[in-house]
């Protein structure tokens, strides 16, 4: 990683229904007899993409706004049936009857109330087909974490990330999506000879981040002056970590610090060389309290911060701004939900975004 809605005239109603490319089957059908044939996959196999709407709170009861919208393929006429299993309290179902064959757009009702927060999977089925959706439920306090704070410590909990675009990997193609897990224990980092304790998140495609708290509002990572996962130096001279506050809860929007500086190299295509200096982050808060909806998920109590980075060369006397922002977003009980790369020059153009997509355990 370097740098987943009479019987005349009754027909003459589901006619006008099918003059669109999408139809929608209610399950109020006129009760014909037979069973409809058909599959949720596609002409190769594969699950279609299914849209889940609505919010999900912990032990609030479903309502109208939430549904599934699954594509179906009928091949038969006939009443039809499609239904989810029950879990975390919930399930979604509908019955009706398929008048044409072909490609449809079915909504599945949901029933019941989740009982806990996190992702949960679903698994819809149809005939002899059967396609999984995930489904994430926020506590109702703190987005459903186990803590009231930006760091959740659970071990085996983990976060589930979307990259875009999808990152090249180490040996060939790339990876769209990787989760990240705490770990079972503890871990150590030496900053300034001194000895902290750090949890650690490691991902599914082998990298690590340490980060503890300190009870008082402040966040700190045993790291480098880049972005979580994201890393922009071609070398962190001596293999270097320092330990640095990445989130203060209490800086308004607007205050901001400086990192210490790490010694860092990166090569420079121009010359063909390694540049060697000194790097560090300026850290700025820019929003508190904020909502955000992230791949259809709403999340709560966020923190958004701003993160420049500052390169010194060896020959320079000052430091300098390079050309790559990022703003990281951090939810009260989650964590990392959303780390958006923009080129400084170019204001609002995301160059890289790694997004939550849900979570567990935390």
């Amino acid at each position: 990683m370097k740098g987943l809605y009479t019987l005349i005239a009754w027909l003459g109603l589901i006619a006008l229904g099918f003059s669109s490319c999408s139809k929608e089957f209610s399950s109020e059908g006129p009760g014909l007899g037979g069973s409809a044939a058909g599959t949720l996959l596609d002409s190769m196999g594969n699950c279609q993409t299914a849209v889940v709407k609505g919010q999900y709170k912990e032990l609030e009861n479903l309502t109208d706004s939430n549904y599934i919208l699954v594509k179906v393929n009928f091949t038969t006429q006939g009443k039809y049936t499609i239904f989810s299993d029950t879990t975390n309290g919930m399930w979604f179902r509908d019955s009706g009857f398929a008048f044409v064959q072909g490609a449809n757009t079915i909504k599945l009702k949901g029933k019941g109330q989740p009982i806990l927060p996190g992702t949960f999977t679903f698994q819809i089925n149809f005939g002899n087909s059967a396609c999984m959706v995930n489904i994430t439920t926020i506590g109702s306090v703190n987005n459903g974490s186990s803590t009231a704070d930006y760091l959740p410590t659970r071990a085996n909990g983990y976060i589930d990330y979307e990259l875009n675009p999808a990152f090249p990997a180490t040996n060939g193609g790339f990876i769209p999506e990787f989760r990240a897990t705490i770990a079972s224990t503890l871990s150590q980092g030496v900053y300034n000879n001194v000895s902290r304790t750090y949890s650690r998140y490691s991902t599914s495609a082998g990298d690590q981040l340490f980060a503890r708290k300190d009870g008082t509002g402040k966040y700190y990572q045993f790291g480098t002056p880049e972005f979580d996962y994201l890393y922009i130096y071609d070398t962190i001279v001596n293999n270097e970590r320092m330990d640095f506050v990445y989130l203060d809860e209490s800086r308004n929007p607007g205050q901001s610090f400086d990192t210490d500086s790490l010694r860092v190299g990166f090569f420079d295509s121009n010359t063909n060389a390694m540049v060697y200096g000194w790097a560090k982050l300026r850290i700025t808060t820019l929003f508190k309290g904020r909502q955000m909806s992230l791949l259809g998920t709403l999340y709560t109590d966020i923190i958004t911060v701003k993160r420049e980075l500052y390169f010194k060369p060896d020959a320079a006397g000052s430091y300098s701004l390079l050309n790559l922002v990022a703003e990281l977003s951090y939810a009260k009980g989650i964590g990392l939900v959303d780390q958006r790369v923009f080129e400084a020059t170019a204001s609002g153009t995301t160059v890289q975004s790694i997004t939550i997509k849900g979570w567990n355990g935390l």
